[in-house]
């Protein structure tokens, strides 16, 4: 019955987390909720992929079911990633590069056709499918925009950095059979874990979505950082 509740247990402590970014810096509260909600309905979003061949979590919703879980995991995660580098590096913001929203939605549909082409046309499992794709925007981002390198990357290492801690309690002592239960790719060549029981496509995950939301804001509304 516990488990039930370990998906509710991570995304309460990334609200933590997202909470403290916008108490702590004001500057950040329209970035931060802007990007929140795309990434909260995002969240929603993927779990059609997700759960045919990645994991099937239980949750207050039953399991493998879209749940409120989701949005507020991916409200929070992608708060949290798109303002990591500016809480911890930059002071301030300024308004001196060229609107790219366009563009950006452009390489966000991109990254849904891939999923569509290589996962469910040539069956590529979706966590490195969307993973993968994460990254080729990001470096699409940077290429455009090389300010955004430094970035993008130390986003994607601060949010797996973040991400450890909990991990750390929830798989390693609350629920240690948790991902032999629930992950499709438990006991495959792809299920490897470190740190005890934190499967390495967790972290491939994290990382490769923190590199896009450290990026994406900044890139899509023309922002740079100071």
């Amino acid at each position: 019955m516990a488990d039930k509740y370990i998906y509710l247990f991570l995304s309460f402590y990334l609200l933590v987390l997202w909470l403290m970014i916008i108490i702590f810096r004001k500057d950040l509260v329209r970035k931060v909720i802007k990007a929140s909600i795309g990434g909260g309905f995002a969240g929603l979003i993927a779990e059609v992929w997700y759960f045919v061949d990645y994991w099937q979590p239980p949750s207050l919703a039953g399991v493998s079911s879209v749940s409120i879980e989701d949005f507020l995991f991916g409200f929070c995660i992608t708060g949290i990633a798109v303002s990591i580098f500016d809480v911890t590096f930059c002071k301030k913001i300024r308004d001196e590069a060229k609107d790219r929203k366009g563009v950006f939605f452009i390489l966000f549909l991109c990254g849904l056709i891939s999923l569509l082409v290589f996962n469910n046309w040539l069956g590529i499992n979706s966590i490195f499918v969307s993973s993968m794709a994460f990254i080729v925007i990001s470096v699409i981002m940077i290429l455009i925009r090389r300010d955004l390198f430094l970035p993008s990357i130390i986003s994607g290492i601060l949010t797996v950095i973040v991400i450890i801690p909990i991990y750390l309690l929830l798989y390693n002592w609350l629920s240690p059979d948790y991902w032999m239960r629930y992950w499709l790719l438990y006991d495959t060549e792809y299920g490897i874990t470190v740190l005890g029981n934190i499967p390495v496509t967790e972290i491939i995950w994290y990382f490769s979505w923190g590199c896009l939301a450290g990026a994406g804001y900044d890139f899509a509304s023309g922002k740079i950082k100071v």
